[in-house]
């Protein structure tokens, strides 16, 4: 058992797994804790390009970019799959999303806030398309609401500011609410999941949006910065859908306990 995850597993949530199955959540919180690292790393060193881009954004304006990730997510949940081949197990093609969302981001940037505002919609699409994309190719079945539901929640997770984290993990181990309520009574409102998701997914954009918000430095770094969220988005599906097979053997809130209990262990541990 790898070192500095020994008194998670002494967890009562940690202690219904098995030895295999502990390992494997190990490793998903290794992954987790890489992804989140990288992502701050990179909004730190960007970090006064984004307070200009943020100083440039109109009075109230989050709200109206919190409006438009709301209708991204509703656009995005009814367009990702269409056309898709939905056979389960096909290797993730990672590259070619995060191609395509470098491309969005730099023209979007060159061009400034109000085709910031006409991409986001198209991001969005592509990062929840390659999203699907890793859960198909760990073996899960895209028409099955709840594995839907399970990439929507893949959005919760990414706020750039170390203080998010602790918010990040607290959704982990909960789950979005409506998905663990779902679950149980064997109903699912995406809509609900979606209403939950959009405020996670708000904090992560905004910073995004005002990077891209700042003409030429915008377009520069706005094809590297989509090429992060998407590496970003596509880690998190890959650890959501890490643990989902465990979720469904054993119950789900004790596997995302045990997991956030890890991660923090580990991430003790590094530090």
């Amino acid at each position: 058992m790898p070192q500095g995850a020994m008194l998670a597993r002494q967890t009562n949530a940690c202690a219904l797994l098995s030895d295999d199955e502990y390992d494997t959540l190990v490793r998903a919180a290794d992954e987790y804790l890489a992804a989140q690292g990288a992502l701050i790393t990179l909004m730190t060193t960007l970090g006064s390009t984004i307070e200009q881009g943020l100083d440039r954004l109109p009075e109230g304006f989050k709200q109206v970019v919190t409006d438009k990730v709301r209708e991204a997510l509703e656009y995005a949940q009814q367009a990702a799959l269409s056309g898709m081949d939905k056979e389960a197990g096909r290797e993730a093609s990672s590259r070619w999303y995060g191609a395509l969302a470098a491309v969005s981001g730099g023209v979007s940037g060159f061009f400034g806030l109000p085709a910031v505002l006409v991409e986001l919609p198209v991001t969005t699409v592509t990062i929840l398309r390659s999203i699907a994309d890793v859960a198909r190719s760990k073996g899960a079945n895209l028409d099955d609401v709840d594995v839907q539901a399970t990439c929507l929640e893949a959005f919760a997770y990414g706020g750039p500011l170390d203080e998010d984290d602790d918010a990040d993990l607290a959704f982990f181990a909960t789950r979005v609410g409506a998905v663990g309520l779902a679950t149980r009574m064997g109903t699912m409102e995406l809509a609900d999941v979606i209403t939950r998701v959009a405020v996670r997914y708000t904090g992560a954009v905004v910073p995004k949006v005002a990077l891209q918000a700042v003409p030429i430095t915008g377009a520069v770094l706005g094809a590297g910065l989509n090429w992060s969220y998407m590496q970003f988005y596509q880690a998190m599906a890959s650890v959501l859908f890490t643990l989902r097979p465990i979720e469904l053997k054993h119950d789900r809130d004790l596997v995302r306990s045990c997991f956030s209990s890890i991660v923090r262990e580990r991430k003790t541990a590094r530090a």
